[in-house]
């Protein structure tokens, strides 16, 4: 299967509005809704992963920058002229994705993903969990294409005819009712064939019906990149990468075992410039085997791993946690050693590669979207200065937020990494809860 999207509008249908999204879901997750239905809707969330570099030896290649037609509809010359639903404008995904619409405020044409901040009938909350970042769409088979387009505030089905025939995926879906289905167009093995090879990626999410526990973080682990990426990407990544904070990683290898440790005094939410994040193992928590990560584009949801989200002595009964989390990867015959740098080289995971490398979860992130150099090498937790712990960045696993009479509560989510190449990304849901006290 392959696809490709944008922002969409379902047409015929009334649309919902996110009154600006509630200002920015202000309460994100505690507000009250009314929710509008498509009778037997299937709930679908597109991102548009196709992050390969736009150089001098990819100028030819389409720009990846996608609309998403479903039940597209041709004229007599084949020629696309419309659809039932559009999404339209859709950038390359940004690194996190949270539990709520992150484009809620978002003036601009571009969209990161799908539905983003299209006027659309949301999905609702099922089993607790919050589905907004969610579409609903009607089930049953349905035609889907993607196609790549100029980057500009033009509508797709207004582009010249030469800017709407280049088709990049097209598939046919069965969407089951009250399914939840994350679809992404990837890229799908290393090449220099024009256009490069793509591939539609569809996932039918479980999270809405697994017995999760509100007092523990939940993660799964995915390998999305293209064939031969590994092998013709070793590593390690320059020097300077390693002197801010953000989710470009040097590729991984195509199978990993995966390790997790825990440590004491992340830096608080929301970051600011500079904050350290510590970097003293919370004792109990180093180097715990979690499975294996092995690349693949076929469609099946990983298991979910459980990891406590008070595992520092707490002070505060439950409300406030400031641990931060690392996922650490190694081919098959290596394992991590003990202590605070899983690896015994002296610049640490600074040198990693397709062998082994280290995905830190925390605030210092800034919410995905980085920290430049002058706050990073505040920021960054090494140790003896030289040997660092993490190779890339993303978002804690916990998310912080004003609930009830508490200024900031730790909450925990249900969340999705994924590796794509040299990137990785975090997509996370969680359950409704209280909000602020008035």
């Amino acid at each position: 299967m392959t696809s490709h999207l944008s922002m969409t509008h379902y047409h015929k249908i009334k649309h919902w509005c996110w009154p600006l999204l509630c200002s920015l879901l202000l309460a994100a997750g505690c507000r009250k809704t009314e929710y509008n239905v498509i009778p037997g809707a299937a709930y679908l969330r597109v991102f548009n992963s196709l992050n390969y570099d736009v150089n001098v030896t990819s100028k030819d290649q389409p720009p990846p920058f996608l609309a998403m037609v479903i039940d597209p509809e041709y004229d007599a010359s084949g020629l696309i002229t419309g659809g039932k639903i559009l999404g339209d404008h859709l950038d390359r995904r940004t690194p996190y994705a949270g539990p709520y619409p992150a484009d809620a405020g978002n003036t601009s044409f571009r969209n990161t993903e799908y539905p983003g901040t299209k006027k659309v009938l949301a999905a609702p909350i099922v089993n607790g969990i919050n589905l907004s970042s969610w579409a609903q769409i009607p089930s049953g088979r349905h035609r889907v294409v993607f196609y790549s387009r100029p980057v500009s505030e033009v509508p797709f089905f207004e582009l010249q005819e030469r800017d709407r025939k280049n088709l990049l995926a097209d598939s046919t879906i069965d969407f089951t009712p009250g399914e939840i289905y994350t679809m992404q167009v990837l890229q799908k093995t290393v090449s220099t064939q024009y256009p490069l090879p793509i591939t539609l990626y569809l996932r039918q999410e479980q999270f809405a019906k697994m017995p999760f526990s509100d007092s523990l973080l939940y993660v799964n682990f995915y390998n999305l990149s293209a064939a031969g990426y590994a092998a013709a990407n070793p590593g390690p990544r320059a020097d300077a990468d390693y002197l801010t904070i953000n989710n470009n990683c040097g590729a991984f290898g195509d199978t990993m075992n995966l390790y997790y440790t825990l440590y004491q005094d992340d830096c608080l939410y929301p970051y600011a410039d500079g904050a350290p994040v510590g970097n003293t193992v919370i004792p109990g928590y180093n180097n715990i085997w979690l499975g294996a990560v092995v690349r693949s584009h076929t469609a099946g949801v990983a298991p979910y791993y459980s990891v406590p989200m008070f595992a520092a002595p707490d002070t505060t009964g439950g409300i406030l946690s400031r641990q931060w989390e690392l996922f650490v990867l190694m081919r098959p015959g290596m394992f991590p050693i003990p202590g605070q740098v899983a690896v015994s080289d002296y610049l640490g995971m600074k040198t990693a590669n397709i062998a082994y490398g280290a995905i830190g979860c925390s605030n210092g992130s800034n919410d995905g979207k980085g920290v430049g150099f002058g706050s990073a090498r505040r920021t960054i937790p090494r140790v003896d200065f030289t040997k660092f712990i993490s190779s890339c960045w993303l978002p804690n696993l916990i998310k912080y937020t004003a609930s009830g009479s508490y200024a900031q509560r730790s909450f925990a989510t249900i969340t999705t990494i994924e590796i794509i190449n040299n990137q990785v990304y975090m997509m996370s849901v969680q359950r409704t809860y209280p909000p602020p006290a008035k």
